[in-house]
């Protein structure tokens, strides 16, 4: 598989995450939960799981399954976004039986619209390209404009639509 870090002249580096990044990491998870709350009162988040982000990172980023990018500003260990992706296997019949999904994808608010993306995407792609994979695909939340405009400029187009309804309580 090959790994290759991509400089700008900002200087941001694109590269692999590290257990080294995990605390940058859980602040950057927990940044997207609190984006994706404020866009949509009906998105809740369990602030305990998200707090224990750098426990379960360290096993996400130990998975062969799993990998991770960060947009890393050289200064201070501080990580200005993160995409990351997983294998998913469709167990439903539907082909191709594996797929690539992105989990999340995420560039703090000052750093949107400089095209960091686009290299960990690009990077994402070979990665998924080497495990035989030939569709990506990805969720977003209906109400994040700036998110569904943004995997539209990155050739995602729409394909599936996810519905949600919250049950009431059953009748005393």
């Amino acid at each position: 598989m090959r790994v290759r870090a991509i400089t700008f002249a900002m200087p941001i580096k694109i590269r692999r995450a590290t257990e080294s990044d995990i605390p940058e990491l859980s602040r950057l998870v927990a940044a997207l939960a609190a984006w994706e709350q404020s866009l949509d009162p009906r998105v809740q988040f369990d602030w305990d799981g998200i707090r224990a982000a750098p426990n379960w990172m360290k096993l996400v980023l130990n998975r062969a399954h799993h990998a991770v990018w960060v947009a890393d500003t050289g200064i201070d260990a501080r990580l200005v976004g993160h995409l990351w992706i997983r294998l998913k296997h469709q167990s439903d019949g539907a082909l191709p039986q594996s797929i690539g999904y992105i989990s999340q994808a995420f560039m703090d608010e000052a750093f949107r619209g400089r095209g960091l993306m686009k290299p960990m995407l690009e990077a994402a792609y070979e990665w998924f390209r080497d495990a035989g994979i030939t569709v990506v695909t990805l969720s977003v939340l209906h109400r994040n404009w700036v998110g569904a405009t943004a995997w539209h400029r990155l050739g995602f187009s729409d394909w599936r639509e996810e519905r949600r309804m919250d049950l009431k309580p059953r009748p005393k």
